[in-house]
């Protein structure tokens, strides 16, 4: 199980993305504009896609993204969608290629 405390604190998510595994899913956390719109808030960007490539090598429709609001509390809640994508998807994500 991803726990909170492995996610970091909301500051770090100003500068950086995050990037963690667990058990055959990767995730990515990261700070994004919630539309394309000059004014449009921030939000915590929460995606998750299978192994074994990284990120930029996983294609796109292989990835899951999923939106948050910018704060400690939207962190509680990616940490909870991490968790039931990795629960609703387990068979799919322990017969990845390199379990």
């Amino acid at each position: 199980m991803i726990e909170r405390k492995d996610l970091f604190h909301l500051s770090f998510y100003k500068k950086k993305r995050f990037t963690g595994s667990y058990r055959g899913m990767r995730y990515l956390i990261t700070r994004a504009k919630a539309s394309e719109a000059e004014d449009a808030p921030d939000v915590l960007r929460a995606i998750v896609y299978p192994e074994p490539y990284n990120f930029e090598h996983t294609p796109d429709e292989d990835k899951t993204p999923c939106d948050f609001p910018f704060s400690e509390e939207g962190l509680d809640m990616a940490c909870g969608w991490l968790n039931k994508q990795h629960e609703s998807r387990a068979d799919f994500w322990l017969h990845t290629p390199n379990m």
